[in-house]
Parts: C-alpha cells; structure tokens; sequence
C-alpha cells in the first residue's frame, strides 16, 4: 500500500486566512467532502467528529503541528490532507505555542491499528525542522505532494511475509517515554506491550548488604516497552531512539536490545 495515494490533492489549502481552532476544523471539513471517499458521510457529520476529537484533547502538538484526525464506521480508506496558515494561532498545542501546519487524517473505525500507526509516522516526519519549512514554503498542491513522497516514508501496513524482530526498550528517564513509544509505534502496527517496571534498589534496599546506598525509598520512573517490529525497520528505530535520547551511549536511563524472532504466530491490537 501506497500511503500518500490517500494524500488527496483537492484536500489540500495553503495559506488559509483562518485564525481560530473552529474555524479551521470548519476548513477541514470541507476540504475533506471534496475527496469521493467521504462524499457520503457529509461535511457536518466530519465536523461533529473532529470536533468531538478535539475535545478529548488537543491534537496540536510541538513546533507549530497539529494533525487532526477522527474516525467513522461506513469508511473504506483512509483520507489525508494538508492545511497551512498565513500566520500561526493558538489550537492549544502541547508545547503551548501557535500553530501553522495542519495534517488532517480520517480513517476507517476497524483499522484503529493502521491509524495509529499512520499518525506516528506523520508525526514523526515533521519533527524534521526541513520537512516543516518545505510545507510551508509550497505554493501548490503538487509541492505539498512531491514533499511527502520525498521525505515521510510510507509505511506497510500489510505486514505479510516479513521477518521479525522483538525491540525491548527499559526506560528510566521519564522524559524520553512519549517520543520512543511513539517512534516505535510508527513501526509496529498495534504490536506494542508497556510494562510498569521498579527499579532494583526497591528490592535491594530491603537487603542488610545493600541498605546503605538508598535512602530515598520513593519509587522512580520505570517502564519497559516491547514490541515486534519488520526486521529491517529496525535500524530506522534505533536511529530515532539515539535521536531522541542524544547520549544514550554516555549515561544511563534507557537501554535498548534487540533480537531477531525465528517466529510469531497472532499479533496485538493498540
């Protein structure tokens, strides 16, 4: 599957004079009648939707993105477009500042994996500081198009008849959780454990031969995180966890192992 086929150009607008969170949900709703996959379902049910979602909780994130996205159960395919401002506003994005570059995502209610795994990509991709400014200096639809085939790599969401590996991530930092659940999620397609973890000096404090070096009983951040990703996806991962974690091979707080699986039978849902 190729992903950016449902990368609708008539979805696209650049430098839409909105200014307000509603307004531009309002945009998204149009733009998203004109693709034929959910002419039937109507502007004001997507609407409702999106708005709905929002209320939930933001889907503004960091550095001016936000990727809007909702659900409904008579869709066949996933719909994607692109909305860009002529001057960023507040949608009440995670880093508390405005945002310009709008990534609209509807999909399917029974592919809740494939969506998941599609907005970690997106999300993802536009972390890249390049990737933002050629969204938005386009002036077409085509560039916006060309950009996306370029530079955010579609995933297969197949998954038929590869090699598999098992990625375990032990995190002790709290503050890394969200970005390597996230780049692992963009690869594993629902496949994914989290497991609340204690670090050993819960346990070892209790011991005569150890007491001394814990005095600080409190419990600190850690989990583990698991997950059965495609063999080759993996260097990808470990390039973005290295991203992520900046020093990993000079402090402690997150290690990282891998092994390839011999076989897998079943699988997770998100």
């Amino acid at each position: 599957m190729n992903l950016w086929h449902n990368l609708h150009a008539e979805c696209i607008t650049l430098q839409a004079d909105v200014t307000d969170k509603q307004s531009l949900l309002a945009l998204i709703a149009n733009n998203a009648t004109k693709a034929k996959p959910l002419q039937s379902i109507g502007e004001k049910a997507i609407l409702e939707a999106l708005t709905k979602r929002e209320k939930l909780r933001s889907t503004g994130l960091a550095n001016g993105i936000a990727i809007p996205h909702c659900s409904f159960d008579n869709l066949q395919e996933f719909v994607i477009g692109v909305i860009t401002t002529t001057k960023p506003f507040d949608f009440t994005a995670l880093d508390e500042k405005p945002s310009q570059i709008f990534i609209f995502l509807i999909g399917p209610t029974d592919m809740r994996n494939e969506h998941v795994r599609l907005l970690a990509v997106i999300s993802k991709a536009v972390r890249d500081k390049t990737v933002r400014e050629n969204i938005l200096g386009a002036t077409t639809s085509q560039e916006i198009v060309e950009i996306f085939n370029s530079h955010i790599s579609s995933p297969d969401l197949s998954g038929v008849g590869t090699l598999k590996s098992q990625i375990t991530v032990y995190i002790q930092k709290e503050e890394y959780f969200d970005e390597i659940l996230e780049a692992v999620s963009s690869e594993a397609d629902g496949s994914v454990a989290v497991i609340e973890t204690e670090n050993a000096n819960q346990y070892l404090y209790h011991m005569p031969l150890f007491a001394a070096f814990w005095s600080d009983r409190s419990k600190n951040f850690s989990r583990v995180l698991i997950a059965v990703i495609d063999r080759e996806s993996v260097n990808s991962v470990l390039r973005r966890i290295r991203t992520i974690t900046n020093d990993i091979d000079q402090s402690r707080g997150v290690m990282v192992t891998v092994h390839d699986l011999a076989f897998t039978l079943g699988s997770l849902d998100f």
